[in-house]
């Protein structure tokens, strides 16, 4: 009888496997398009290490789904569709852990503070210190614009620098007390911002990467200005149009 059942069991866990994993790659294809197109838009992706996480949980969630209800599948056996069924539960739990982990970690706000941009999270910062309360809403799905402006008072400016190098408390661009409209930091944006140009000579990963970007482009190199902008895991670069000095691409490419 064992002879008998052998080709059975191992028929029924071919075609539960394929079924299995297909769910879950439906499932894996949803977050990551979630991740690619909503919370991590353009090189933030990259500047979050956002490939990494996902590449975890798509481990996780095979080994917990298809993984386990393979291995645990036996026709006939007595509880079969409850273990499936805690199986299942347990690969939700694995996802609602990791987008609840993920959507935290978004960057909801791309502040410049004196020569770079930094990607900053909402959980990073104290908005109950913001001055201008629109700026704590984020717009759409990309990082909310903000020009984080150093302090004109001396005083002001000696206690940061006190807090900031000697206590270990935030920069400017994690202390929204600090923080103005973006409209209000663009003529500081644009000396500060440098020729696009200058980044395609010198280093031939960074040029075959802006080249590409430009070929898509309705307007030359020249008509472009980059800063550096800082995420969790790496730096970036941000384009800027040079003459308004707005952001127009963040590229997963080291520009100091």
């Amino acid at each position: 009888m064992h002879r008998d059942m052998g080709p059975e069991i191992a028929m029924t866990r071919a075609r539960l496997f394929p079924l299995r994993l297909a769910v879950t790659v439906f499932f894996l294809l949803l977050i990551y398009v979630l991740l690619r197109l909503l919370w991590f838009p353009g090189g933030y992706f990259d500047l979050f290490g956002v490939s990494k996480l996902f590449w975890i949980l798509a481990g996780f969630a095979v080994i917990a789904g298809p993984g386990l209800s393979t291995f645990l599948f036996r026709p006939g056996k007595k509880g079969l569709k409850s273990d499936l069924v805690i199986i299942a539960a347990i690969e939700l739990a694995i996802y609602a852990w990791a987008v609840a982990e993920l959507y935290a970690r978004q960057p909801a706000y791309a502040v410049f503070a004196v020569d770079r941009f930094e990607a900053v999270q909402r959980k990073e910062v104290d908005l109950e210190k913001l001055e201008f309360q629109q700026l704590a809403d984020r717009p759409g799905h990309a990082p909310r614009l903000v020009y984080a402006e150093l302090p004109t008072d001396p005083d002001v400016m000696s206690r940061l620098i006190d807090e900031t190098v000697f206590m270990g408390m935030a920069d400017i661009d994690r202390r929204p007390e600090f923080w103005k409209p973006y409209a209000q930091g663009v003529s500081t944006l644009r000396a500060a911002a440098k020729p696009l140009v200058n980044l395609l000579s010198g280093d031939d990963y960074r040029a075959d990467v802006l080249g590409r970007w430009l070929r898509d482009q309705p307007l030359p190199p020249s008509q472009y200005s980059y800063l550096p902008i800082r995420g969790s895991r790496a730096d970036g670069t941000i384009v800027l149009h040079a003459d308004i000095a707005y952001p127009v691409a963040v590229l997963a490419i080291d520009s100091w």
